[in-house]
C-alpha cells in the first residue's frame, strides 16, 4: 500500500525597501520545490529512503504574514529582510519589527517571556549597506526576538552587504547563502514535524501580541460551527410549527 505523502508548506517572508530582498525571497521560494524535492531530500540524507512529502512554498511580506495570514506559523520559515534609515524596518516589515520589539521589551520573569514560538524553525538572510552604522540592525533584532520567543534558527545568519567588494559583493553573498542553506532546510523538512497544537499555540500567542501593538488589528473570529449546527434545526422546527398551525 502506497504511503500517503505528508503535506508541508514553507513560507518565505520578506521586507524590502529597494526590491533586492523581495527578489531574493521570490528566487528562494521558486527554487524550493526542486531543491527540496523527495529525491533531493533522500540525497541529502545519504540516500536513505524517507517518507514522501508534498512540499509547497509561498512568499509574502512579513507584515502580510501577521495581518493577512494571521500569524499562521509553519514549522519552517525563511526570512529575507534589510534595514532602512537608522536601523529601522523596510517596507513590508514595519509591523513585524514592532512585533519583534514587543517580544524584546517584555520583562524577563513576568510570565510573558514564555517560549511562545516553540516548534518554529527559521533561516534568516539579512541585506544592507555597511556605509551606514546601523545597516544590519533590523535583521539582528528580528533574529534576537525570534530566538527569545523560542524559535530555532538554522544555518548562519546571512549578511549581504551592498558595499561589499570581491567575494563579499552582495549578490555573491546571497548566492552562497542560498546554496548553503538547502542541506540545512532539508534536514528540518525530513525531521518529525511539531504537533498542530504547538503551531496553533504559536499562532494564538502571536495574535495576542498583535492585538496589543497594532491599533487596527482585528483578531481572528472564533469558529461558530457548533452554534450554526444547533440553530439550523431550531429554525426548521419553528418553520414547520408555523406551517402546520396555519393550515
Amino acid at each position: 500500500m502506497a504511503t500517503v505523502p505528508r503535506e508541508e508548506e514553507i513560507l518565505v517572508l520578506y521586507g524590502s525597501q529597494t526590491g533586492n530582498s523581495e527578489q531574493a525571497a521570490i528566487d528562494i521560494c521558486n527554487k524550493i520545490p526542486e531543491q527540496l524535492s523527495n529525491s533531493k531530500l533522500s540525497a541529502f540524507a545519504g540516500g536513505k529512503e524517507l517518507p514522501p512529502i508534498n512540499l509547497t512554498a509561498r512568499h509574502m511580506q512579513l507584515d502580510d504574514f501577521l495581518e493577512v495570514e494571521r500569524a499562521k506559523w509553519t514549522r519552517l520559515i525563511v526570512i529575507v529582510t534589510s534595514s532602512y534609515g537608522v536601523g529601522q524596518a523596510p517596507l513590508g516589515c514595519q509591523r513585524f519589527r514592532e512585533f519583534c520589539d514587543a517580544i524584546l521589551s517584555r520583562p524577563v520573569g513576568d510570565g510573558t517571556d514564555r517560549p511562545m514560538l516553540n516548534g518554529v524553525t527559521y533561516a534568516l538572510l539579512g541585506l544592507g549597506d555597511s556605509k551606514y552604522t546601523t545597516f544590519f540592525q533590523n535583521p539582528t533584532k528580528i533574529d534576537e526576538a525570534l530566538q527569545l520567543a523560542g524559535a530555532t534558527r538554522v544555518g548562519k545568519l546571512g549578511k549581504a552587504d551592498a558595499s561589499g567588494k570581491g567575494d563579499d559583493e552582495q549578490a555573491k553573498v546571497i548566492s552562497r547563502w542560498v546554496d548553503e542553506i538547502w542541506p540545512v532546510l532539508a534536514k528540518v523538512v525530513s525531521s518529525e514535524p511539531p504537533s498542530n497544537d504547538t503551531l496553533e499555540q504559536a499562532c494564538s500567542s502571536s495574535i495576542e501580541i498583535c492585538g496589543e501593538i497594532i491599533p487596527d488589528f482585528v483578531p481572528t473570529p472564533k469558529k461558530s460551527v457548533g452554534v450554526i449546527q444547533i440553530a439550523i434545526p431550531v429554525i426548521m422546527a419553528a418553520i414547520a410549527a408555523f406551517y402546520f398551525t396555519t393550515k
